[in-house]
């Protein structure tokens, strides 16, 4: 798969969906009683580590491949 194909396909619908679920985890963090959000801190996370992921592929992808 080319380059251009990978970011189209799989880079920016996953970013596009990572920040979705980071709007919602911070919905939930907001609704929910402070002693119960332990796990939803370790998901928002994961979530920016794999927005951190993405946006750093779509940044080498957007300047350092022809």
């Amino acid at each position: 798969m080319l380059t251009a194909d990978f970011s189209r396909f799989v880079l920016i619908p996953l970013f596009v969906l990572n920040m979705g679920a980071m709007v919602i985890t911070l919905h939930m963090k907001k609704k929910i009683k402070p002693e119960f959000s332990g796990n939803l801190n370790k998901l928002f996370l994961v979530e920016n580590f794999i927005g951190l992921g993405c946006a750093i592929g779509l940044g080498y992808i957007a300047f350092f491949v022809k």
